[in-house]
């Protein structure tokens, strides 16, 4: 099956580019030169992006602000002019043979994000004002202000968005959107939903912030464009591109806890050939956590990590109005929790982790028509896991254990897709957006300890039609979503609905609805086995399992201000899901004698999620604030989940009713900044098992993160920066772990480190 799929993508790919490839940029000899310049400070702008819309034709300006771009097509293109911190801006432009034109822009500085652009929502690069579903954005200087070296921790400072650890040996984080589990969210990387499953379990920690653009945050399912298990909310990770030759290396060092040392060192660079047909942009990581054991008895809090990860991005201007694009990336990982770290796992007391080779890219190829209004796309992407696992105990009277678990996934995702935009079409202008897809997983996984082998395949061929009609004050998107899953007899449709209407340039009203759909199948949770105070448990699917179908409802209200020298977002969101035939885990039998638990997951009658998001935003010339905060209700209908033998629960795990995030900075001048970030979770439900399980409501946390940072410039191009600080500065973390080796691992809330010391170093070039 998966020699067949890339067989077709490749003749498909050969079909349509060789003839794009074929033709070479015309010498017309057409110029365009100026500079861009920040129209409040009057300073000029460097590495600012400068393109003609519709095409692959594009330039960065230097580090004095000015650009050139050499034998532009003929004809009149719209000129686009964005960088990080300001709005976009865009002009008319006439090109003629043999003639160079001169063209200066302005620059509106954007310094709460409202002009950035985005793509989540509609596959189309557009305002995050103007987009018909509310999409946030984490930008690189937010990362860089946090400290974040990898994608949960950025994750963490988003409304809406819960990043815990779910196991105290592996460190497993899961990510819950607007009240619902990292089951319901999807993650995407440059848009494609690759990750299978099984990678997912450890993306969030093992995706570093080297690789980072942006990352875009969507709510819900508000678009026809992905999968339909996108029921609580889209996170795609845009990867950096290379725009001019740059290069920079970094390092973090951390001491948790203030007994052990992870450091993570990083790197990247771009370089762009002269005439800009190509591109390449690598980047690494290396991280190097040792273990901490908080409460001194011999067993870690925080386990142990070895990660890396090289990859890189380019492109190939196949044309002026084509554009071959490719990303690879690895990662290696190896993580272990419990004791004996100078031991190998299977002669310590608990041990529980892996390690994971990892092998991601994909291939897109971009048409773009000569006048502008049709984009065509080709793709294919493919993820490779091979995990070896360990998750055991071992008793005394024991040479070793053998609790160990091979894991191999292959995950392949193909499709085209095609958008026109229609100048008028019924009742204003419009943007069509059609699309074939296919994905294909192929999941094995065995335990030595059992005889039982899982061997799961998946496959899910899937259609789409999006139309959204837009002028400037109405935004009003129709999608509809066809996914044909070979473990459900039926096709299963999802629409999609979004309405944006915009009063003013300063207030924007947005609704929506989905509906969604999970298929009863494995997922990343019920991989192999878990240890539970000295116990097993596994989770496997009844017989006669049902999908969930979701339907999902959100309305919020945009409004933005300006105030003398401040400018400010305040944004309320009301959202509401209802999920069909949901699925709860029902304990199957208990054999105390051997220490193992069976789960299987059912149907429920229902669950139902409803809650408000609020985020404000203040910022002046040298201060900025954020403050985000959720309330929610995330309930099972009926009888609920059962938590032990004939005790059943109408409240979801591990989901606060109230949580929240803050960021703040102050740039005393250009090279000082003093930044605080914050998240606060307030009391859960969460279950203890000892010899009973117990019902436990956690207490509420604030996790406080202080940083300075001081730039000092070496040249025109280079500069070397210094920073410092302390996470968890009032040490919020959890005091009442389980000790010994009867532990209840999945025990476990609150901040994912305590007090935590931290410096760093950054060479620029």
């Amino acid at each position: 099956m998966k020699r067949i799929l890339f067989l077709i993508f490749n003749f498909l790919f050969i079909i349509f580019s060789f003839p794009t490839m074929a033709f070479a940029q015309k010498h017309t000899d057409a110029n365009l030169l100026g500079h861009v310049i920040n129209s409040k400070t009057g300073e000029h702008v460097a590495y600012v992006s400068v393109f003609l819309q519709g095409t692959t034709i594009g330039a960065a300006t230097d580090e004095t602000g000015h650009f050139h771009i050499a034998n532009c097509p003929e004809g009149t293109f719209t000129v686009v002019v964005r960088g990080l911190g300001f709005k976009q801006t865009e002009r008319e432009v006439t090109f003629e043979r043999n003639k160079t034109v001169e063209v200066d822009f302005q620059l509106l500085p954007d310094a709460i994000s409202l002009g950035q652009v985005v793509v989540t929502a509609t596959q189309h690069a557009t305002s995050r004002m103007e987009t018909p579903a509310v999409v946030d954005v984490i930008g690189s200087e937010l990362l860089e202000a946090a400290s974040a070296v990898n994608l949960a921790e950025g994750l963490r400072l988003q409304t809406g968005v819960c990043v815990a650890n779910t196991c105290q040996n592996c460190g497993a984080n899961e990510v819950r959107m607007n009240g619902l589990g990292g089951a319901y969210s999807q993650v995407l990387i440059d848009s494609r939903p690759v990750n299978s499953a099984l990678a997912s379990l450890y993306l969030l920690e093992q995706l570093p912030t080297a690789m980072i653009d942006q990352i875009e945050v969507m709510r819900g399912g508000g678009s026809a464009l992905y999968g339909s298990n996108a029921i609580g909310g889209v996170i795609n990770v845009i990867t950096k591109e290379p725009l001019r030759n740059s290069a920079s290396v970094e390092n973090t060092t951390r001491l948790v806890g203030g007994q052990s040392i992870d450091w993570s060192n990083a790197f990247n660079a771009s370089v762009v050939s002269d005439s800009r047909k190509s591109g390449l942009f690598v980047y690494g990581n290396n991280r190097q956590r040792h273990p901490y054991d908080y409460d001194g008895d011999g067993y870690s809090e925080v386990g142990l990590l070895k990660a890396h990860m090289v990859g890189m991005r380019g492109y190939l201007r196949t044309s002026d109005f084509s554009k071959l694009n490719v990303e690879y990336h690895n990662i290696g990982d190896y993580r272990r929790g419990g004791d004996r770290f100078d031991l190998p796992a299977n002669q310590a007391h608990v041990a529980e982790g892996g390690e994971h080779d990892i092998h991601c890219g994909s291939l897109k190829w971009d048409l773009f028509s000569r006048d502008g209004f049709s984009h065509a796309s080709v793709f294919a992407s493919a993820q490779y896991v091979d995990r070896e696992s360990y998750n055991g105990e071992r008793e005394d009277d024991e040479p070793f254990g053998n609790s160990y678990g091979y894991t191999t996934d292959l995950t392949i995702n193909e499709g085209l897709q095609y958008s026109r935009h229609f100048k008028h079409l019924l009742f204003m202008p419009a943007e069509l957006t059609a699309g074939l897809e296919h994905t294909y997983d192929h999941l094995q996984d065995r335990l030595l300890t059992d005889t039982a082998t899982l061997d799961q395949s998946t496959s899910v061929l899937s259609a789409y039609l999006q139309n959204e009609w837009k002028d400037k004050p109405w935004n009003i998107l129709v999608g509809l979503r066809m996914d044909k899953h070979n473990l459900l007899d039926n096709p299963v449709v999802s629409p999609r609905l979004n309405l944006r209407y915009s009063p003013s340039e300063h207030l924007v009203f947005r609704t929506g609805y989905s509906s969604g759909f999970r298929a009863p199948q494995v997922y990343d949770e019920d991989l192999h086995v878990g240890a539970v105070n000295g116990e097993l448990y596994k989770i496997t699917n009844a017989a006669d399992l049902q999908q969930e179908r979701s339907h999902s409802l959100n309305a919020s209200a945009d409004l933005c201000f300006h105030l003398g020298g401040l400018e400010g977002d305040l944004l309320v969101e009301g959202f509401y899901t209802r999920i069909n035939d949901a699925f709860v885990n029902e304990l199957l039998f208990d054999d105390t004698a051997s220490g193992y638990r069976h789960y299987e997951r059912r149907n429920s009658d229902g669950a139902e999620v409803k809650g408000i998001n609020v985020s404000f935003s203040l910022s002046t010339f040298n201060f900025s604030l954020t403050l985000g905060g959720t309330w929610q209700r995330s309930r099972y209908l009926g009888q609920g989940q059962e938590w032990d033998e004939g005790k059943f629960e109408n409240r979801m795990e591990r989901m606060p009713d109230l949580y929240g995030y803050l960021t703040a900075s102050y740039n005393p001048n250009k090279r000082l900044s003093l930044i605080a970030t914050g998240t606060f979770t307030g009391p859960m439900l969460v279950y203890h098992t000892t010899d009973v399980v117990k019902q436990v409501v956690t207490p509420s946390f604030f996790d406080l993160t202080l940083k300075a940072s001081y730039n000092i410039p070496l040249g025109a191009r280079t500069s070397l920066e210094f920073n410092g600080g302390v996470q968890n500065l009032f040490n919020s973390f959890q005091r009442d772990f389980d000790s010994g080796p009867d532990r209840d691992a999945s025990y476990i809330y609150g901040p994912t480190l305590p007090r935590t010391l931290f410096v760093g170093a950054r060479l620029a070039l």
